[in-house]
């Protein structure tokens, strides 16, 4: 359990105290923040043969050994996956009709420790409409002692119909100063050096203030590093076209939701002068020289270029293409 998470347990815990859980709970707040870890801690609770006082799992009982080896009967986990004649480096992920008509014949079955069977959707928001619509009816009509864990940082892409059917439980990012905390007690193994506060924070900032998601970034510096080469190439001297191909080795949303960053930044020192707080604080100097050449309404054409993008993650498309599309689009801001 990460210390931002305790009053959404607490929530939790008076439910089971008092017998109320519901049968579908969807966790969503930004990615980082430990849903998925918090699913699984309350799936081990539920599934526990002699909980603690306060509903956690004991850890030793015969189902916490089970889970322990992921091997309990009764819990089933889902995410999204590459269809099996996918040859891709980089395939478009999803949770399809088969996924969920497996998953629902699985929970219609008598629990093999008479207590609760137990499903965890993460990344719930790749369900494909078919899957979803085949959910609906498990979420409409769930049998006995049935809980569905559904994991999101995106509930906008969740059909009306799945979240209707689901309690809402919300995680929300800590505070600058748990984060900071947090992250010098875990940082080791993600650096060699004993990192400063000011390289903490920027990667917080990085991660929306997400800890999960920052330490995640602490391993992945040159996906930035190529990233900020790319869109800061107009005023280098250099062609970002050159860097497109190289950011086809990395994850498609993670660099579209980067893009929109220096999006971000770039609006931020037109609309509030050239002192305003950025994300890309490193490359400040280089966004300041862009932002007075760049025309508004060509930059916000571009962020609708990657919203449209974003909501289209899951298709399949040539990435170089779209790389070298949304570079040109980016250096034509200036022209």
């Amino acid at each position: 359990m990460f210390p931002w998470q305790q009053t959404q347990w607490s929530q939790m815990t008076q439910l089971l105290k008092t017998e109320r859980l519901p049968h579908a709970i969807l966790l969503y707040g930004n990615q980082g923040l430990g849903k998925a870890d918090f699913a699984a801690s309350l799936a081990n609770a539920v599934l526990c043969q002699s909980p603690t006082s306060d509903h956690q799992a004991c850890g030793l009982c015969k189902s916490c050994q089970l889970l322990a080896a992921s091997t309990h009967p009764d819990l089933h986990y889902l995410k999204p996956s590459a269809p099996a004649t996918s040859r891709s480096k980089n395939p478009v992920l999803s949770i399809r009709i088969d996924d969920i008509r497996t998953l629902c014949e699985k929970l219609n079955q008598t629990s093999q420790y008479g207590g609760f069977r137990v499903a965890i959707l993460n990344h719930a928001e790749q369900l494909t409409l078919q899957a979803a619509n085949s959910l609906l009816k498990t979420l409409e009509e769930p049998g006995k002692n049935v809980l569905i864990l559904l994991v999101t940082a995106h509930t906008h892409r969740l059909p009306v119909t799945i979240r209707s059917r689901c309690q809402l439980l919300r995680f929300t990012v800590p505070d600058e100063m748990q984060s900071l905390r947090w992250l010098k007690d875990n940082q080791s193994g993600y650096s060699e050096n004993q990192l400063t506060e000011k390289q903490l924070q920027q990667s917080l900032k990085f991660a929306f203030a997400s800890p999960l998601s920052a330490l995640n970034y602490l391993q992945k510096t040159e996906h930035q590093e190529i990233l900020s080469a790319a869109m800061t190439a107009s005023v280098s001297n250099k062609n970002s076209l050159d860097y497109a191909a190289k950011l086809t080795n990395y994850p498609k949303v993670k660099t579209l939701e980067g893009m929109m960053i220096w999006a971000s930044d770039l609006a931020k020192l037109q609309s509030c002068g050239f002192d305003t707080a950025i994300t890309n604080e490193q490359c400040r100097i280089e966004l300041q020289k862009l932002a007075k050449k760049a025309n508004q309404q060509r930059l916000y054409r571009f962020v609708d270029q990657l919203n449209f993008n974003l909501l289209h993650s899951t298709i399949a498309v040539n990435e170089q293409l779209l790389w070298e599309n949304l570079l040109l689009s980016w250096d034509n801001l200036y022209y």
